[in-house]
């Protein structure tokens, strides 16, 4: 699954983890990045998933944030890269989600390392958590304009499209197959890999489903950055 971030992964893939079928490995690239995986000081990413699939009988699946900011740029490799990295180690089968208002991922992630909440497991939020976004130092892999944010973000989705193979890639929403029911996502993955969906239930809660004006403490800041830009329409969302 290559995704960006704060587009409901980790509810799906902790479903994914529950089938009795499908070792999910989630984002496997993050503990090795931060050098948490008991792995030998030289191990590469090659190295990395060939021996993390080779370990299970289960059909095999885990997360990478594939853009140059995030988990791939991290291993020294690009978006197109990794991709065909991935194809010379016989993965066949690619799950791409994406959010289309990207405004929301970004205020998500600003309030998220505000708070330090990631995610929600108790209830839903009852509460907006307000915050204020600097248009010009947004963190993205370091501190970039907001406008640059959305347009890498809208590369990235256009990178997969050229990279990615017809007829066994699936491309998810997290707009049409998450927010309203992340079963959606889960059955749809399920079918790709050929096994039947098991009962499972989504473990996690939206974590700001709030209008981004009750979100945003410099709302009129933001939509002035935005306006007449082709992501103006992400303000009101």
């Amino acid at each position: 699954m290559l995704h960006v971030g704060r587009c409901g992964s980790t509810v799906v893939g902790n479903m994914l983890a529950a089938h009795p079928e499908i070792h999910w490995d989630r984002e496997v690239f993050e503990p090795w990045r931060r050098a948490r995986l008991d792995v030998p000081e030289d191990t590469g990413p090659a190295d990395l998933i060939r021996m993390r699939y080779e370990a299970t009988p289960l059909r095999y699946g885990f997360e990478t944030k594939y853009l140059q900011a995030h988990h791939v740029g991290a291993m020294g490799l690009t978006p197109a890269s990794y991709i065909t990295l991935l194809r010379e180690l016989g993965f066949t089968k690619f799950v791409a989600l994406h959010r289309r208002n990207y405004l929301r991922r970004i205020v998500s992630g600003a309030v998220a390392r505000e708070t330090g909440e990631w995610h929600r497991t108790d209830a839903p939020a009852t509460r907006a958590s307000s915050i204020h976004l600097d248009p010009e130092r947004v963190p993205f892999g370091g501190h970039l304009p907001l406008l640059e944010v959305m347009e890498t973000l809208e590369n990235g989705e256009a990178l997969l499209r050229e990279h990615l193979p017809e007829g066994t890639s699936l491309w998810l929403w997290y707009e049409d197959d998450i927010a309203r029911d992340p079963l959606v996502a889960y059955r749809k993955i399920c079918d790709l890999y050929g096994v039947e969906p098991v009962h499972a239930a989504p473990d996690l809660h939206p974590s700001n489903p709030f209008p981004l004006s009750d979100m945003l403490e410099n709302h009129d800041e933001i939509a002035s950055t935005l306006a007449g830009t082709r992501f103006e329409w992400m303000l009101t969302d």
